[in-house]
């Protein structure tokens, strides 16, 4: 009877690791700032592989920046681009739009208010 129960329990060991290592490798690779603590607000987002790069993005919420970087197979790594998104979380409406515009859902919800 014990030897039951040993045989289950290394069983359901062993389904655990299979079930936390199937979740842990479907999540985003990410990349938190490591040093002495001061770093906290900078953190890293390794992208999806298009062909033969991989894009990098670094993230720095307290000087509200976004830099992406991408490694080329074959050793070369660089920036590719950023920007400073201080000002963009200001707008309330940018580029395309599927669908209503923000003064079109404005207009909806005055009439709506009014009936």
């Amino acid at each position: 009877m014990r030897r039951i129960y040993s045989v289950n329990t290394f069983l359901l060991v062993i389904i655990a690791v299979l079930l936390m290592t199937l979740v842990f490798k479907n999540t985003a690779n990410y990349v938190g700032a490591q040093g002495d603590g001061n770093a906290r607000q900078v953190f890293g987002v390794v992208g999806e592989r298009q062909g033969n790069r991989q894009p990098f993005y670094l993230v720095d919420t307290e000087e509200q920046t976004i830099m992406i970087y991408e490694y080329f197979q074959g050793g070369g790594f660089g920036l590719v681009s950023a920007r400073n998104y201080k000002y963009d979380k200001k707008l309330q409406e940018y580029g395309r739009t599927y669908g209503l515009s923000l003064e079109d859902v404005k207009e909806q919800l005055s009439r709506a208010q009014k009936k």
